[in-house]
């Protein structure tokens, strides 16, 4: 297999997983359709950091540390299981607010105060880096897929091209979810469902939470 043949490989493999819905798509999906788009943006700013940082460990031999020191690999695990299950409980506990907009602002907001007293672009930059880090989903794939598919003997322009690479999908991706959900009349359909979808929601990162605790 060609070094090119390689990177279109990579690239294949990383939208598949950007594809399937997991945190980043729903917090991101969630503030745009919220009206917090100018928010989400920056969130998606930090995605992307955290995704840059994901390509930089694995290429510099993470999986490798993490398949010789499993504790190491179970506390990657278990911090982004965690991480999963405090956000998901605070959209459940704003789906039992008293409004919908009470809910809108309390998911925007994962520290559970007013979103108009925290929606700062450092904030909502700290959110998606977080995020991206504490994603099981993505630690996942970058100490095992990615590891895999990438050549062992790679030239160093190769390393360069995949990290363009992933900049450029990471930002291009969870841009465009922010674009689409954040037609305005998703956005008029969503405040009306607000509690319910940010209850849902909620539930799914729990559970997803709680599925990486467990795993093995």
């Amino acid at each position: 297999m060609t070094y090119l043949s390689s990177l279109g490989l990579l690239a294949g493999i990383y939208l598949a997983v950007l594809a399937s819905p997991g945190p980043n798509f729903f917090i991101l999906s969630q503030m745009a359709l919220d009206g917090r788009s100018a928010e989400a943006r920056w969130v998606v700013l930090g995605l992307s950091t955290g995704s840059l940082v994901w390509v930089l460990l694995s290429v510099a031999g993470l999986a490798t540390l993490l398949s010789q020191h499993p504790l190491l690999a179970t506390a990657v695990r278990v911090l982004g299981a965690l991480y999963l299950v405090w956000y998901g409980a605070r959209l459940l506990r704003s789906a039992l607010t008293a409004s919908a907009s009470a809910a809108g602002a309390a998911a925007s907001d994962p520290g559970g105060e007013p979103a108009a007293a925290h929606a700062t672009r450092a904030a909502a930059y700290r959110t998606g880096l977080l995020t991206a880090l504490t994603n099981p989903k993505a630690a996942a794939f970058w100490t095992s897929a990615f590891a895999a598919v990438f050549p062992a003997d790679a030239p160093a322009w190769f390393f360069g091209a995949t990290i363009a690479l992933v900049a450029a999908l990471s930002l291009g991706w969870h841009l465009g979810i922010t674009l689409v959900f954040g037609v305005p009349a998703l956005r008029n359909a969503y405040l009306r469902l607000a509690r319910t979808i940010n209850g849902v929601t909620g539930g799914l990162l729990v559970l997803l939470g709680l599925q990486r605790l467990v795993m093995r």
